[in-house]
């Protein structure tokens, strides 16, 4: 069984940073996001977990909710329901539309 980027096997992890702070709008969309395919059926929390934990770990020095994209896009590939092109094609219309 090949160890996954979360088996730290009693590994020192270091401090846990704890204080509060605001999520982005963006960080909240992907929440959002997230919830709204569990409630579709398009993704469980456990398939959630292992598109996580499969991230190669040069991904894990990126934000929270980027792996979350990430893991999300991977398991809309997965499953035939959208390619990354065409997650990225989506997102990139709606920044243009925001920002024009």
């Amino acid at each position: 069984m090949n160890q996954r980027q979360h088996d730290m096997g009693g590994m020192d992890a270091g401090p846990i940073e704890s204080s509060a702070h605001d999520a982005e709008p963006w960080a909240k969309m992907i929440t959002s996001l997230a919830a709204a395919m569990r409630d579709d059926d398009i993704m469980r929390i456990d398939e959630l977990r292992r598109a996580l934990e499969d991230l190669p770990p040069d991904i894990y020095s990126q934000d929270y909710f980027e792996r979350w994209s990430e893991a999300m896009i991977n398991l809309l590939e997965e499953k035939g329901i959208w390619t990354r092109n065409e997650v990225m094609g989506r997102m990139d219309a709606i920044k243009a539309k925001l920002e024009g």
